[in-house]
């Protein structure tokens, strides 16, 4: 498929070709939306599989729109836990902020299903799913390197290869890279009958006990996602497999899922992840863009990451679909109408991780105010109100 050497050249109405680094929820999605508007697309993803960690994550109203608008909303949440708040607890269990969730709703769904909806709704739309396909360079010019050299042409090219992207790295377009000081290790266990209350089931409920802290929830009928968060230099934090005695003195009310989470999980696979930032000079280069976590990656405390991964890849569509414009002109369309509500997201994600070393005499009562004073309510709430670009005309 456009074997040859520079830029795919094809009369008005010849279909466009689209070829996408990385399979994940950024690239899956900008697959979807372009093949809906009339592109051939192919996927390229290194693993054999598809094959998103085992984890849970939170889709808010503006990544719901997101997937109506592609079709692949009813699979993704089919098990979907609907959620109706966001609570903080100390230690001991008792409750220091609350926050609604907003009109348009929220689920907690498996990242699993997620890319199962997506996947599947772009074999609907006849996007070719390369398995096992690892890709090494994007040329500006319009074509992906493939290891074994082949070059892949195409009339847009998308870098979607996650935080790690070599194809962005090779492009230059890096402004920084920032490690944090805290990561997580996430996880799901099974959800035992009668450990959640149906009154309860609709809240997600962030424990904090120092430095550290715990978000656990249900994410389907039988299945409770957590993410057990502390710094970089708390070793038994750190410690696999999980140690119990620390965590549980750390949340003595978490004590039994905490043995479970040891007993159940396969702790040769679950690992620590260290929280990042990354930020680009652009987003674009050349007939290049760069979607996902490769672009803007953001530590996961406003739940925003898929979500403004989803917006981007939708958005970047619509300002492809005017054909009287460039590819290279759209491109930079699209970033100055996409790019600022993520650098948004993006600041007070990193503001609520700055939080964490703070005493707990200090942090409730900020934690309390995110939550119930209404400017700093609506900054954090501000990319699940925000309707995404694409979302009216096919929701």
């Amino acid at each position: 498929m456009n074997g040859a050497a520079g830029p795919v050249s094809q009369p008005m109405s010849a279909p466009r070709h689209a070829e996408i680094a990385g399979a994940g929820i950024a690239g899956l999605t900008a697959a979807v939306a372009l093949a809906q508007r009339g592109w051939s697309v192919r996927v390229h993803e290194r693993a054999a599989t598809l094959r998103p960690e085992g984890f849970g994550i939170t889709v808010f109203a503006n990544g719901l729109k997101v997937l109506h608008a592609l079709g692949a909303h009813d699979h993704a949440t089919a098990e979907a836990n609907h959620l109706d708040g966001l609570e903080n607890r100390d230690a001991q269990g008792n409750v220091t902020a609350f926050q609604k969730v907003l009109g348009g709703g929220a689920v907690r769904i498996t990242r699993h299903r997620l890319i199962e909806g997506l996947a599947r709704e772009a074999e609907r739309h006849g996007v070719e799913i390369d398995r096992g396909s690892e890709i090494v360079a994007a040329d500006p010019s319009g074509a992906l390197v493939a290891a074994n050299g082949t070059r892949l042409n195409a009339d847009l090219v998308v870098a979607a290869d996650g935080v790690n992207s070599r194809l962005r790295d090779g492009l230059g377009l890096l402004k920084s890279r920032k490690p944090l000081d805290e990561g997580a290790f996430r996880l799901l266990i099974r959800r035992e009958e009668g450990e959640i209350a149906p009154d309860r089931a609709g809240t997600v409920t962030e424990w904090w006990s120092g430095a550290r802290r715990v978000l656990y929830s249900a994410c389907s009928p039988t299945e409770i996602y957590a993410a057990l968060v502390c710094p970089a230099s708390d070793a038994r934090g750190l410690a696999r497999p999980l140690d119990v005695e620390s965590w549980s003195a750390a949340f003595p009310a978490l004590a039994g899922p905490l043995a479970r989470m040891r007993a159940e999980c396969d702790w040769e696979q679950v690992h620590w992840q260290q929280f990042q930032t990354v930020k680009l000079t652009r987003w674009s280069k050349g007939r290049v863009a760069v979607l996902g976590d490769a672009a803007h990656a953001m530590p996961p405390n406003l739940g925003q990451g898929g979500g403004c991964s989803m917006m981007n890849a939708l958005g970047l569509a619509v300002a492809l679909d005017d054909r009287r414009h460039s590819v290279e002109a759209g491109l930079v369309a699209w970033e100055a109408r996409e790019r600022p509500l993520t650098d948004h997201t993006q600041r007070w994600a990193l503001t609520y991780s700055q939080l964490t070393g703070w005493p707990g005499t200090l942090r409730a009562p900020v934690l309390w105010m995110l939550s119930n004073v209404r400017w700093l309510r609506a900054q954090r709430q501000r990319t699940e109100r925000h309707v995404p670009t694409g979302t009216l005309a096919r929701a």
